[in-house]
Protein backbone atom coordinates (compact mmCIF):
# COMPACT_ATOMS: atom_id res chain seq x y z
CA UNK A 1 0.00 0.00 0.00
CA UNK A 2 1.57 3.24 -1.22
CA UNK A 3 0.09 6.05 1.06
CA UNK A 4 2.85 9.00 0.80
CA UNK A 5 0.59 10.64 3.71
CA UNK A 6 -1.00 8.50 5.29
CA UNK A 7 -1.36 7.56 9.07
CA UNK A 8 -0.24 4.60 9.94
CA UNK A 9 -0.67 2.26 13.24
CA UNK A 10 2.69 0.40 13.85
CA UNK A 11 1.85 -2.71 15.39
CA UNK A 12 4.33 -4.43 17.88
CA UNK A 13 6.67 -6.45 16.31
CA UNK A 14 6.16 -8.60 19.58
CA UNK A 15 2.85 -9.07 18.75
CA UNK A 16 3.26 -9.08 15.09
CA UNK A 17 2.48 -12.62 13.34
CA UNK A 18 4.93 -13.74 10.69
CA UNK A 19 3.64 -12.11 7.59
CA UNK A 20 1.19 -9.53 8.94
CA UNK A 21 1.79 -6.04 6.74
CA UNK A 22 3.16 -3.20 8.05
CA UNK A 23 3.67 0.21 6.98
CA UNK A 24 2.82 -1.56 3.10
CA UNK A 25 5.93 -3.99 3.91
CA UNK A 26 6.24 -7.46 5.47
CA UNK A 27 7.13 -7.90 8.68
CA UNK A 28 8.30 -11.31 10.80
CA UNK A 29 7.55 -11.53 14.23
CA UNK A 30 9.89 -10.42 17.24
CA UNK A 31 10.30 -10.81 20.88
CA UNK A 32 11.54 -7.76 23.34
CA UNK A 33 15.10 -9.34 24.32
CA UNK A 34 15.05 -7.28 27.60
CA UNK A 35 11.02 -8.70 28.70
CA UNK A 36 9.84 -4.86 28.55
CA UNK A 37 6.67 -3.79 27.82
CA UNK A 38 6.82 -2.48 24.14
CA UNK A 39 4.25 0.43 22.95
CA UNK A 40 2.74 1.07 19.64
CA UNK A 41 4.04 4.48 17.50
CA UNK A 42 1.99 6.36 15.12
CA UNK A 43 3.82 6.55 11.64
CA UNK A 44 3.40 9.08 9.05
CA UNK A 45 5.29 8.13 5.25
CA UNK A 46 6.72 11.75 4.60
CA UNK A 47 8.51 10.23 1.57
CA UNK A 48 8.17 7.35 -0.33
CA UNK A 49 9.16 5.29 -3.46
CA UNK A 50 13.00 7.10 -3.43
CA UNK A 51 15.97 5.72 -4.97
CA UNK A 52 17.63 4.03 -2.19
CA UNK A 53 19.71 2.82 0.06
CA UNK A 54 18.59 6.28 1.83
CA UNK A 55 20.68 8.19 4.74
CA UNK A 56 19.65 11.24 6.76
CA UNK A 57 20.03 14.40 8.95
CA UNK A 58 18.17 16.82 10.14
CA UNK A 59 18.32 20.52 10.16
CA UNK A 60 19.36 22.46 14.20
CA UNK A 61 15.54 23.79 13.74
CA UNK A 62 14.48 20.13 12.77
CA UNK A 63 12.66 22.02 10.11
CA UNK A 64 14.24 20.88 7.13
CA UNK A 65 15.11 16.63 6.95
CA UNK A 66 17.64 15.96 4.25
CA UNK A 67 17.66 12.51 2.39
CA UNK A 68 21.07 11.28 0.77
CA UNK A 69 19.65 8.94 -2.19
CA UNK A 70 22.16 6.44 -2.38
CA UNK A 71 21.80 5.27 -6.48
CA UNK A 72 21.19 8.87 -7.32
CA UNK A 73 24.24 10.32 -5.28
CA UNK A 74 22.26 13.49 -4.17
CA UNK A 75 20.46 15.19 -1.19
CA UNK A 76 16.81 15.75 -1.26
CA UNK A 77 15.71 18.36 1.36
CA UNK A 78 12.07 17.97 3.16
CA UNK A 79 10.08 20.57 4.70
CA UNK A 80 8.69 18.43 7.66
CA UNK A 81 5.72 21.19 7.93
CA UNK A 82 5.01 20.20 4.81
CA UNK A 83 6.58 17.33 3.22
CA UNK A 84 5.38 17.66 -0.23
CA UNK A 85 7.22 20.69 -0.31
CA UNK A 86 11.01 18.97 -1.11
CA UNK A 87 13.89 20.68 -3.44
CA UNK A 88 17.26 19.63 -4.38
CA UNK A 89 19.70 20.22 -1.78
CA UNK A 90 22.77 19.06 -3.61
CA UNK A 91 22.45 17.82 -6.76
CA UNK A 92 24.74 14.83 -8.25
CA UNK A 93 28.02 14.97 -8.67
CA UNK A 94 30.19 13.79 -11.63
CA UNK A 95 32.27 10.23 -10.73
CA UNK A 96 31.67 11.01 -7.18
CA UNK A 97 29.91 8.54 -4.61
CA UNK A 98 28.47 10.21 -1.48
CA UNK A 99 27.58 7.86 1.56
CA UNK A 100 27.14 9.46 3.97
CA UNK A 101 25.78 12.81 5.03
CA UNK A 102 25.72 15.72 8.72
CA UNK A 103 24.87 18.84 8.89
CA UNK A 104 27.32 21.23 9.98
CA UNK A 105 25.36 24.23 10.20
CA UNK A 106 21.98 25.81 8.91
CA UNK A 107 23.31 26.47 5.92
CA UNK A 108 26.18 23.87 5.25
CA UNK A 109 25.82 20.47 4.56
CA UNK A 110 28.81 17.32 4.99
CA UNK A 111 28.95 14.20 2.34
CA UNK A 112 31.67 11.71 2.82
CA UNK A 113 32.58 11.00 -0.53
CA UNK A 114 34.59 8.11 -2.70
CA UNK A 115 35.82 8.90 -6.11
CA UNK A 116 38.31 7.11 -7.87
CA UNK A 117 39.79 5.20 -4.88
CA UNK A 118 39.75 8.57 -3.26
CA UNK A 119 37.91 9.27 0.56
CA UNK A 120 37.35 12.89 1.48
CA UNK A 121 34.14 14.69 3.29
CA UNK A 122 32.93 17.84 1.13
CA UNK A 123 31.04 20.65 2.48
CA UNK A 124 27.98 21.95 0.39
CA UNK A 125 26.54 25.43 1.05
CA UNK A 126 22.75 25.46 0.69
CA UNK A 127 20.89 27.61 -1.57
CA UNK A 128 17.49 29.43 -0.92
CA UNK A 129 14.45 26.92 -2.08
CA UNK A 130 13.86 27.74 -5.25
CA UNK A 131 17.01 28.59 -5.99
CA UNK A 132 19.51 26.21 -8.04
CA UNK A 133 22.08 24.90 -5.49
CA UNK A 134 25.63 24.39 -6.54
CA UNK A 135 26.91 21.17 -7.35
CA UNK A 136 30.69 22.42 -6.19
CA UNK A 137 31.94 21.68 -2.89
CA UNK A 138 32.87 24.89 -0.80
CA UNK A 139 35.60 22.33 1.08
CA UNK A 140 36.99 18.94 0.49
CA UNK A 141 39.50 17.47 3.32
CA UNK A 142 40.86 14.46 2.63
CA UNK A 143 40.55 11.67 4.44
CA UNK A 144 42.72 8.87 2.49
CA UNK A 145 42.73 6.44 -0.13
CA UNK A 146 41.10 2.85 -0.29
CA UNK A 147 40.06 0.48 -2.77
CA UNK A 148 37.19 -1.14 -1.08
CA UNK A 149 33.93 0.46 -1.39
CA UNK A 150 32.58 1.18 2.29
CA UNK A 151 29.11 0.64 2.27
CA UNK A 152 29.03 1.16 5.77
CA UNK A 153 30.16 4.28 6.36
CA UNK A 154 28.81 6.77 8.80
CA UNK A 155 29.50 10.46 9.61
CA UNK A 156 28.07 12.17 12.97
CA UNK A 157 28.16 15.78 14.06
CA UNK A 158 28.66 16.59 17.80
CA UNK A 159 25.59 18.60 18.88
CA UNK A 160 27.60 21.36 20.08
CA UNK A 161 28.64 21.20 16.29
CA UNK A 162 31.95 21.90 16.89
CA UNK A 163 33.48 18.78 15.52
CA UNK A 164 32.76 15.90 13.38
CA UNK A 165 33.56 11.95 13.01
CA UNK A 166 33.56 9.41 10.33
CA UNK A 167 33.33 5.71 11.19
CA UNK A 168 33.21 2.80 9.00
CA UNK A 169 35.92 3.30 6.55
CA UNK A 170 37.61 0.52 4.96
CA UNK A 171 41.10 -0.44 5.46
CA UNK A 172 43.72 0.90 5.84
CA UNK A 173 41.98 3.65 6.01
CA UNK A 174 41.75 4.41 10.28
CA UNK A 175 38.30 2.93 11.70
CA UNK A 176 37.36 6.44 13.32
CA UNK A 177 38.49 9.88 11.67
CA UNK A 178 37.46 13.35 13.62
CA UNK A 179 37.69 16.81 12.25
CA UNK A 180 36.87 20.59 14.41
CA UNK A 181 34.62 22.84 13.00
CA UNK A 182 35.42 26.52 13.15
CA UNK A 183 32.07 28.27 11.59
CA UNK A 184 31.77 26.36 8.51
CA UNK A 185 35.10 25.76 8.22
CA UNK A 186 36.66 21.96 8.92
CA UNK A 187 40.15 21.40 9.91
CA UNK A 188 42.27 18.61 8.62
CA UNK A 189 40.66 14.59 9.94
CA UNK A 190 42.93 12.70 12.44
CA UNK A 191 42.57 10.04 15.29
CA UNK A 192 43.08 12.69 17.74
CA UNK A 193 41.03 12.28 20.76
CA UNK A 194 39.30 9.61 18.84
CA UNK A 195 38.81 6.24 20.79
CA UNK A 196 41.23 3.27 20.08
CA UNK A 197 38.74 0.71 19.88
CA UNK A 198 40.23 -2.18 18.81
CA UNK A 199 38.22 -3.20 16.27
CA UNK A 200 36.37 -1.61 13.05
CA UNK A 201 32.87 0.07 14.11
CA UNK A 202 30.49 0.85 11.10
CA UNK A 203 28.12 2.66 13.71
CA UNK A 204 28.70 5.56 16.41
CA UNK A 205 26.34 8.30 18.37
CA UNK A 206 26.68 11.11 20.69
CA UNK A 207 25.37 10.61 24.00
CA UNK A 208 24.02 13.36 26.37
CA UNK A 209 27.08 15.10 28.24
CA UNK A 210 29.02 14.08 24.74
CA UNK A 211 30.05 10.55 25.41
CA UNK A 212 31.51 8.16 22.24
CA UNK A 213 28.89 5.85 21.74
CA UNK A 214 30.76 3.24 19.78
CA UNK A 215 28.75 -0.30 18.44
CA UNK A 216 31.45 -3.12 17.78
CA UNK A 217 31.48 -6.59 17.65
CA UNK A 218 33.70 -8.82 19.96
CA UNK A 219 36.03 -11.74 18.21
CA UNK A 220 32.72 -14.03 18.43
CA UNK A 221 30.83 -11.63 16.34
CA UNK A 222 28.85 -10.92 19.43
CA UNK A 223 27.85 -6.45 19.09
CA UNK A 224 28.10 -4.04 21.74
CA UNK A 225 27.64 -0.75 22.70
CA UNK A 226 31.06 0.43 24.31
CA UNK A 227 31.12 4.46 25.92
CA UNK A 228 33.89 6.22 25.83
CA UNK A 229 34.43 9.44 27.82
CA UNK A 230 33.96 12.55 25.75
CA UNK A 231 38.02 13.29 24.99
CA UNK A 232 37.89 9.67 23.49
CA UNK A 233 40.74 8.44 26.21
CA UNK A 234 38.75 6.07 28.95
CA UNK A 235 36.43 3.60 28.05
CA UNK A 236 33.74 3.73 30.14
CA UNK A 237 31.35 1.10 29.62
CA UNK A 238 30.31 -1.69 27.66
CA UNK A 239 26.91 -3.30 27.59
CA UNK A 240 25.82 -6.50 25.57
CA UNK A 241 23.38 -5.74 22.96
CA UNK A 242 21.53 -8.97 22.57
CA UNK A 243 22.81 -10.22 18.84
CA UNK A 244 21.28 -7.03 17.65
CA UNK A 245 23.14 -5.89 14.28
CA UNK A 246 22.98 -1.66 14.60
CA UNK A 247 22.75 -0.36 11.25
CA UNK A 248 22.86 3.10 12.35
CA UNK A 249 22.46 5.04 15.92
CA UNK A 250 20.69 8.12 16.71
CA UNK A 251 20.82 9.32 20.34
CA UNK A 252 18.45 12.14 21.34
CA UNK A 253 19.35 15.02 23.48
CA UNK A 254 15.73 15.86 24.51
CA UNK A 255 14.39 12.63 25.35
CA UNK A 256 17.31 11.34 26.70
CA UNK A 257 16.62 7.86 24.27
CA UNK A 258 18.66 5.99 22.49
CA UNK A 259 17.16 4.87 18.87
CA UNK A 260 18.78 1.91 16.45
CA UNK A 261 17.56 1.21 13.06
CA UNK A 262 19.05 -2.85 13.65
CA UNK A 263 18.61 -6.19 12.11
CA UNK A 264 18.80 -9.13 15.08
CA UNK A 265 21.74 -11.18 13.91
CA UNK A 266 21.93 -9.95 10.85
CA UNK A 267 18.32 -12.20 9.58
CA UNK A 268 16.06 -9.49 8.65
CA UNK A 269 13.44 -11.60 10.26
CA UNK A 270 13.04 -8.51 12.94
CA UNK A 271 14.25 -5.68 11.06
CA UNK A 272 13.33 -1.66 12.06
CA UNK A 273 13.07 0.66 14.61
CA UNK A 274 14.88 -0.64 18.33
CA UNK A 275 15.07 1.25 21.64
CA UNK A 276 18.03 0.75 23.65
CA UNK A 277 16.88 1.16 27.02
CA UNK A 278 19.25 1.49 30.25
CA UNK A 279 18.67 -1.38 33.58
CA UNK A 280 19.83 -2.14 36.25
CA UNK A 281 20.70 -6.48 37.44
CA UNK A 282 22.28 -7.31 40.17
CA UNK A 283 23.32 -3.96 40.53
CA UNK A 284 25.14 -3.41 37.76
CA UNK A 285 23.61 -1.90 34.89
CA UNK A 286 23.19 -3.59 31.35
CA UNK A 287 21.28 -2.36 27.72
CA UNK A 288 17.74 -3.74 27.05
CA UNK A 289 17.17 -3.89 23.55
CA UNK A 290 13.66 -3.07 22.45
CA UNK A 291 11.69 -3.94 19.28
CA UNK A 292 9.50 -1.05 17.84
CA UNK A 293 8.39 -1.07 14.62
CA UNK A 294 9.00 -3.06 12.06
CA UNK A 295 10.11 -1.90 8.79
CA UNK A 296 12.66 -4.21 5.80
CA UNK A 297 15.96 -3.20 5.23
CA UNK A 298 16.72 -0.34 7.83
CA UNK A 299 19.30 2.16 6.47
CA UNK A 300 18.85 4.74 9.20
CA UNK A 301 17.26 6.74 12.12
CA UNK A 302 17.05 10.30 12.94
CA UNK A 303 16.04 12.04 15.64
CA UNK A 304 13.36 15.10 15.63
CA UNK A 305 12.00 17.54 17.23
CA UNK A 306 9.36 17.00 20.36
CA UNK A 307 10.82 13.13 20.72
CA UNK A 308 10.07 11.85 17.32
CA UNK A 309 12.45 9.80 15.24
CA UNK A 310 12.33 9.27 11.27
CA UNK A 311 13.08 5.91 9.91
CA UNK A 312 14.49 5.40 6.96
CA UNK A 313 14.31 1.72 5.22
CA UNK A 314 14.34 -0.58 1.68
CA UNK A 315 15.99 0.19 -1.30
CA UNK A 316 13.90 -0.32 -4.44
CA UNK A 317 10.98 2.25 -3.76
CA UNK A 318 12.63 3.07 -0.37
CA UNK A 319 10.73 5.40 1.94
CA UNK A 320 11.23 8.07 4.97
CA UNK A 321 8.58 7.43 7.91
CA UNK A 322 7.93 9.90 10.50
CA UNK A 323 7.26 7.95 14.12
CA UNK A 324 5.66 9.47 17.34
CA UNK A 325 6.24 7.83 20.00
CA UNK A 326 3.32 7.25 22.36
CA UNK A 327 3.34 5.95 25.67
CA UNK A 328 6.73 3.90 26.30
CA UNK A 329 5.65 1.39 28.79
CA UNK A 330 7.72 1.49 32.03
CA UNK A 331 9.83 4.16 31.95
CA UNK A 332 13.37 4.16 29.51
CA UNK A 333 16.51 4.81 31.19
CA UNK A 334 19.15 6.93 29.59
CA UNK A 335 21.93 4.40 27.97
CA UNK A 336 24.80 7.18 28.15
CA UNK A 337 28.15 6.57 29.29
CA UNK A 338 27.17 9.30 32.17
CA UNK A 339 25.86 6.04 34.06
CA UNK A 340 28.90 5.27 35.50
CA UNK A 341 32.03 2.97 34.45
CA UNK A 342 31.64 -0.63 33.87
CA UNK A 343 34.09 -2.86 36.43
Amino acid sequence: MNLPRCLLLFALLTLLPRGTSACGQTAAGARDAGGLEVAAMEGTVIADGLEGPLRLAISPTGQVLYVLRGRLGDVLAIDLAEPGKRWTAVPAMAGGRPVAIGVVDSSTLALVVRQDGAWSIRTHRLAPPGMAPDAAPAQVVALGASAADGDAVGLVVHPSRDWLAVVGLPDPLPPILRTTITGARLGAASQRRCPQTGGRPAVLTVGNSGEWGVFLKDASDRPSLVWYSSSGAQRLQTLDLAGLSVIDAASCRESGLLWVAADPAGSGDASGLWRIDAAYVDGRQVARVVAIAPAPAPTAVVCLPKGEVALAHGIDGARVVRLVPRGVGPQAGRVDGSQGKQP
